[in-house]
């Protein structure tokens, strides 16, 4: 009988963005600390593995946390944090609002293109606020 499994991998960055849109206080300039859970699901290998930690861990670090740790996540069509800190600070531009569940889905495909059969992706934004993308 084949068996599918599902392993996760949790890691933690720091990343400041503010919501152009939002009419309360997510409009300010403001950061997290972010915990993502990557999930991938498939058949076990000739070794028992979905997929090696070390090399999920690997791909995760290299193009997500690498990218956005203790950066500033700004839209790009946020004039104002775009002339405010763009050429001020390390910056990654997005062309989306950075809200918990846009940048689920982000994550999901830039994985998804490392041929990594991801089935859910959980970000915390808070210890009480996540958004959770099922594949």
């Amino acid at each position: 009988m084949n068996k599918t499994f599902e392993i996760s991998k949790t890691f933690y960055f720091d990343m400041t963005h503010r919501l152009s849109f939002h009419e309360g206080k997510c409009n300010n300039l403001h950061g997290h600390t972010y915990k993502l859970e990557v999930f991938v699901s498939g058949d076990l290998d000739k070794h028992g593995f979905v997929i090696d930690f070390g090399d999920l861990k690997k791909i995760v670090t290299e193009d997500i946390i690498n990218l956005l740790d203790h950066t500033v996540a700004v839209y790009a069509n946020d004039d104002l944090l775009v002339s405010a800190v763009c050429d001020k600070f390390q910056t990654v531009l997005f062309p989306f609002e950075t809200t918990a569940e846009n940048l689920c889905a982000w994550i999901a495909e830039k994985l998804q293109s490392r041929s990594l059969n991801i089935s859910k992706i959980i970000l915390w934004e808070t210890p009480t606020n996540k958004a959770v993308l099922t594949l």
